[in-house]
């Protein structure tokens, strides 16, 4: 059955009813990035249904969405998030302990500020390059999204603290992803919800945030302890340093720890996922390689690309810009509704939770020409007048904007010039490549690659 909202002339068919008591419970734990595709599809820019008994919307007309994220961020606030991982980082926070920290935090993204870390992100990119050429000259392949997770790591963990990773933190940061990313049976959630110490997820996270605390915490005394150093870049001591514009407090160890976990975790899955699609895409459009292969050249002469060299790779950036608007990193921008309200000729009760989700928005058949269709050409500056301000929003839009999101343009498309102008790629897994929602917007089943060094 339909959930009806016919109050109103301008109110219309809202959504499906659902199970009794459960609501949409099933198709939304399953996969709600499904769900809301095929709600768009059947009932319009807003769609509602019911999850127990609370309202959720998936909203992508992006005059909705400049509504929600730009002209009344008030009336649609972030909801509460309970993660034992992120704590009250930047991305989770809200209301004034937010506005304290975007204020800190902010700053320290700044272009100048990625400048800095440019020469670690190249080091440990000329690693990564270096090691898939090593495993493709033995006929080994890997999985992109992992590796590129594994180059992100290095670079984070080196940009946060200065210090060389081990491998073993990597393997149980992603034993963490896996733990908070893995979407687990429905009929499992509903044991778990009735009998939470069946859950064999609890030790994992427990363990996970305890081992990562321990490292955090470690870091913090050590930099308290020696004070402030010249020539000392890395995001800790930056954080620590900050000082809160009103009342020049510093940051307690505790909300350093959460900045660090929040920053490092976004940068390390946004660029990773961003690269990973990017690099199928560039496997399947054979031509799209080949023009980026003789943008580098002619900007680099056969050197490395690096931080430098990136503003002079547009098509490289557009090639990236596409994949971000095909494959947006972050699947879904999560507000809620403050008080009853009218969106999209559909009533919204007070404390509906609004799924915002780049990958319909930047579908919109009213805004997108063609919009399945990979063409890195519409985002030249003429094609893009005239676009609406949040027909496009992989980093999100307004005063919550991702701090980090010049740092993951300018590394992916970094990163995909070095790849490409290096080595040969060669997808080895099923056409089209099936994806689902974790943390990021990832392959379901991975992204099987074998990469050889290029030849003459």
């Amino acid at each position: 059955m339909d959930t009806s909202v016919s109050s109103s002339p301008r109110r219309r068919l809202a959504g499906p009813r659902g199970l009794p008591v459960l609501g949409s419970f099933f198709p939304m734990l399953t996969e709600p990035l499904a769900l809301a595709n095929k709600l768009h599809a059947r009932y319009g820019d807003v769609s509602l249904v019911q999850v127990y008994k609370t309202p959720i919307a998936f909203l992508r007309n992006p005059v909705d969405v400049k509504r929600v994220l730009i002209d009344e961020p008030q009336s649609f606030p972030k909801p509460l998030i309970d993660n034992p991982f992120n704590g009250n980082g930047l991305t989770v926070s809200r209301g004034d302990h937010w506005k304290r920290q975007r204020h800190m935090v902010q700053p320290l993204f700044h272009k100048d500020k990625v400048r800095l870390w440019s020469g670690i992100f190249s080091e440990e990119l000329a690693k990564s390059v270096e090691r898939w050429k090593e495993m493709g000259a033995r006929g080994e392949s890997f999985d992109m999204y992992t590796e590129g997770a594994r180059l992100m790591f290095g670079v984070m963990w080196r940009t946060c603290f200065e210090e060389q990773p081990e491998i073993a933190y990597f393997d149980r940061i992603m034993d963490a992803i896996d733990v908070f990313g893995r979407r687990v049976s429905p009929m499992s959630v509903l044991l778990y919800n009735l009998l939470p110490r069946m859950d064999p997820r609890g030790e994992r996270v427990f363990t996970s945030v305890k081992l990562i605390n321990g490292w955090i915490y470690e870091r913090i005394g050590k930099r308290r302890g020696r004070g402030t150093e010249d020539g000392d870049i890395t995001l800790l001591s930056m954080l620590v340093e900050a000082k809160a514009r009103d009342s020049g407090e510093s940051m307690t160890d505790r909300e350093v720890r959460d900045e660090i976990v929040n920053l490092f975790g976004a940068s390390f899955e946004m660029i990773a996922t961003s690269l990973t699609w990017a690099i199928h895409a560039c496997t399947q459009h054979p031509e799209v390689t080949q023009a980026i292969r003789e943008e580098v050249q002619g900007v680099t002469g056969g050197a490395p690309p690096r931080y430098e060299d990136v503003a002079k790779l547009p098509y490289t950036h557009r090639v990236v810009q596409e994949i971000n608007r095909l494959c947006p990193p972050a699947w879904t921008i999560l507000r809620e509704t403050a008080n009853a309200v009218e969106v999209g000729g559909v009533m919204l009760p007070k404390g509906t939770q609004l799924l915002l989700c780049p990958y319909a928005i930047h579908r919109h058949p009213d805004h997108w020409q063609d919009p399945e269709k990979f063409d890195p050409d519409r985002f030249l500056p003429e094609r893009m007048v005239g676009m609406h301000k949040c027909a496009y929003v992989p980093f999100g839009a307004g005063q919550r904007i991702c701090v980090g999101q010049h740092m993951s343009q300018v590394d992916t498309v970094q990163t995909l010039a070095a790849v490409l102008q290096q080595l040969d790629v060669e997808y080895l897994g099923k056409t089209p490549v099936e994806w689902q929602t974790r943390l990021t917007f990832v392959p379901k089943h991975g992204m099987p690659v074998r990469m050889r060094a290029r030849q003459g």
